[in-house]
């Protein structure tokens, strides 16, 4: 054959091959090493973990975690230093203020709210309780507030009074009754109280008041009989002069205020509070005749017969002064929660100030355009109602998603940002274990000899070191000197000094197998410095090692961050962390009755390292070649 037809024969080859290329489809992949065999290995291990149904669902479960701590943190701020012990130990909830909508067809009389209810009086005498209990049922001293007695779905109740976890009544017949948490017998009149009553002639009750563990009846002579826990009945120890002159009262936390015949104040129960010291003058020398009295729990606001306002106590949230530009005229209503100041005017105009912790001063939108003419407050729940009696508003605790705390705090803001703590320590715990893993692991498989027999040594003697006997000794021996953030830098550091070996002797024993291979020698001919060999070329190739021992490492940081803090010898309160929030399991009244304090952290805890082990496991397959094969 000559050379011009060789060359024609080429030519017509490589025509036909660039049409076969354009119009004729490649060869359909059938075989998955034929697959790997044409993609880069990142891509083969990425395919590899999004075909891995459990990774997907262990990477969906981290990123939720993630999110909900990280992005959480940000959308709902913490305040690390404020508790509520009125609030403790809810359950999860978020009805407070969800009222009945058939009381806008009644004429409400009264609202009265306690920490996580409230109860309506209507003019028919009959009592509407919604919200969510407030406490467990414990034999012999608590009965359920929505358990309404049948004694008073009887009666013709005229009044109604809310304590901290307890309701009391009067009906028209002047009798007393009460139900709810009872531990102190405040819901029902001492034998002694009555005969004291008799005493003085007391033949009618007029006036009925509650605390968090006291109440009290005000009778038709003037006298006040109050009962309930010992140190109410030692704060509150009416004044002889007073008693047969007292027509109204307003009680905050350890004081009280009464309201004489003669239109003069008298102030009783702690001595060295603002509450008592600071009383107006002209309210207790007769000046001015003063008619009506409200009280937070540190604080009075009092109203003379003129219209004028008289304001004092402590200066917690503000509450010892009007707001700025407070104009004191056309005032219709002055209502008071625990820690708020509530003032309605005529044009419908209303003033909130004092604690914004619990949404109490974010008015409903439009409310001011409905009419307001009254504000029922008590505890943290406020509700408007207008000409009507018809309910136009209601604003404030609304509950807690997760519940709370025995501090009161919420319970799932705590988790928010516990969880950021939590997750940040394993972080920066598996860092400086892996750094200090991996520089030892390349060093001690890439020389040998001797200086891998010390390092190998050095290991030895770390893993021979009882890790919780050494982390609980170490954080009792600190004790106090160090604040939250240096402790939490410590307790990261520590983790990662004392968990390095496992990961170093990995990284040994690959190098071992890696440093005599050719592309090593290879390096080594061409005079490449032995740091390059071992970060440029050898690291490259057990990094996948280095990957999924990370992973995996991670979990086991978060869960150890958790176990220490649960000891009470890692993250200590305030400061939230998943593990201090499980430390009320150790009690056995928490594990029986409020079940929201240890298992919803525990859910998240558990989340987080079983989703974080999902992955782990699924990138060890993933970048095991031979795993196809098994």
């Amino acid at each position: 054959m000559s050379k011009s037809d060789n060359t024609a024969k080429k030519t017509g080859k490589s025509f036909l091959s660039m049409f076969k290329r354009l119009f004729v489809r490649d060869k359909v992949i059938t075989n998955r090493l034929d697959e790997e065999a044409i993609r880069t290995p990142m891509k083969v291990i990425f395919l590899k973990l999004v075909r891995n149904k459990m990774a997907i669902i262990g990477f969906s479960l981290f990123m939720v975690n993630l999110l909900f701590a990280f992005i959480g943190s940000l959308i709902f701020p913490l305040n690390e230093v404020y508790i509520e012990i009125t609030n403790r130990n809810l359950p999860p909830s978020r009805n407070f203020l969800n009222y009945p909508s058939e009381l806008n067809d009644m004429n409400i009389v009264k609202i009265a709210s306690g920490v996580s209810f409230s109860i309506a009086l209507t003019d028919d005498g009959n009592l509407h309780v919604w919200g969510t209990e407030s406490s467990v049922r414990l034999e012999g001293e608590t009965s359920m507030i929505f358990d309404i007695p049948e004694e008073v779905q009887d009666a013709h109740i005229v009044d109604v009074v809310v304590g901290m976890r307890f309701v009391i009544v009067l009906d028209d017949e002047g009798n007393f009754y009460g139900w709810g948490e009872a531990a102190h017998n405040q819901t029902e009149i001492p034998s002694d109280i009555r005969r004291l009553m008799a005493v003085n002639r007391t033949t009618e009750i007029v006036k009925i008041s509650a605390g968090a563990m006291w109440s009290s009846v005000l009778g038709n002579n003037g006298y006040l009989y109050l009962w309930g826990s010992f140190q109410a009945q030692n704060n509150y120890i009416v004044p002889y002069e007073a008693q047969g002159r007292i027509v109204d009262i307003a009680s905050g936390e350890n004081n009280m205020i009464l309201l004489l015949d003669d239109g003069t104040v008298m102030p009783m129960g702690v001595r060295g509070t603002e509450f008592f010291e600071n009383v107006p003058e002209e309210l207790m020398d007769g000046s001015v005749n003063v008619v009506e009295l409200v009280a937070t729990n540190r604080n009075v606001i009092a109203r003379d017969e003129q219209g004028n306002l008289y304001i004092w106590g402590s200066r917690i949230d503000g509450l010892h002064r009007f707001p700025e530009g407070f104009v004191p005229d056309k005032i219709i209503d002055i209502a008071a929660g625990l820690r708020n100041f509530i003032i309605v005017k005529e044009n419908g105009e209303i003033i909130v100030w004092g604690a914004e912790e619990l949404r109490q001063l974010n008015l409903p939108r439009g409310i001011e355009d409905s009419g307001v003419v009254r504000v029922f407050a008590d505890m943290f729940q406020f509700y408007a109602v207008d000409e009507e009696s018809n309910i136009v508003g209601a604003w404030g605790n609304r509950g807690y998603i997760f519940g709370s705390d025995e501090n009161g705090r919420d319970i799932f803001t705590r988790l928010i940002h516990g969880g950021r703590v939590s997750l940040t320590v394993g972080v920066i715990a598996v860092v400086i274990a892996t750094f200090i893993a991996v520089i030892i692991g390349l060093i001690s498989g890439y020389f040998g000899g001797w200086i891998d027999h010390t390092l190998m040594r050095i290991a030895d003697i770390f893993d021979a070191l009882p890790f919780l006997p050494l982390v609980i000794t170490l954080s009792f021996i600190i004790g106090d000197r160090l604040d939250q953030t240096q402790r939490l830098y410590f307790i990261m550091i520590l983790l990662g000094v004392l968990s390095w070996t496992p990961l170093a002797r990995l990284i040994r024993a690959q190098l071992l197998l890696e440093r005599e291979k050719d592309f090593v020698l290879a390096a080594k001919a061409l005079g490449i410095k032995q740091g390059g060999i071992m970060f440029k070329h050898i690291l490259p190739n057990v990094f996948n090692f280095v990957i999924v021992s990370v992973t995996l490492s991670y979990a086991s940081f978060i869960l150890m961050e958790s176990a220490l803090s649960f000891l009470g010898f890692g993250i200590r309160e305030p400061t939230p962390s998943w593990g201090n929030m499980l430390t009320s399991a150790q009690e056995t009244m928490v594990i029986r009755h409020f079940w929201w304090r240890w298992i919803i952290p525990a859910i998240f805890l558990v989340a987080a390292a079983l989703s974080i082990n999902m992955v782990g496991d699924a990138l060890r397959e993933a970048m095991d070649p031979k795993s196809e094969e098994r």
